[in-house]
């Protein structure tokens, strides 16, 4: 599992097996989908940001993590001009 996790496409690919058996992602690979760093992993499950690891809202979380990240980068780009 951790060789095809380490892949975009065999993120994917972990990502549809788990959904057709309707089983939460591993924590490591629902921290990889949302580019946590490993040793951020403990803090994030402790505020809940992982509490369902269902494939489904590991992929929204980390639509929206990606959105607040570039909306950061956006406005850091506008203060320093």
């Amino acid at each position: 599992m951790r060789f095809l996790s380490s892949s975009r496409p065999g993120r994917w690919v972990v990502w549809a097996v788990y959904k057709v058996l309707n089983k939460p992602l591993p924590v490591p690979h629902a921290a990889e989908w949302m580019m946590i760093p490993e040793h951020s992993v403990e803090q994030v499950l402790e505020t809940g940001a992982l509490a369902s690891l269902y494939p489904d809202d590991v992929l929204e979380a980390a639509r929206r993590m990606d959105r607040q990240r570039r909306e950061h980068d956006e406005r850091y780009e506008e203060k320093s001009r």
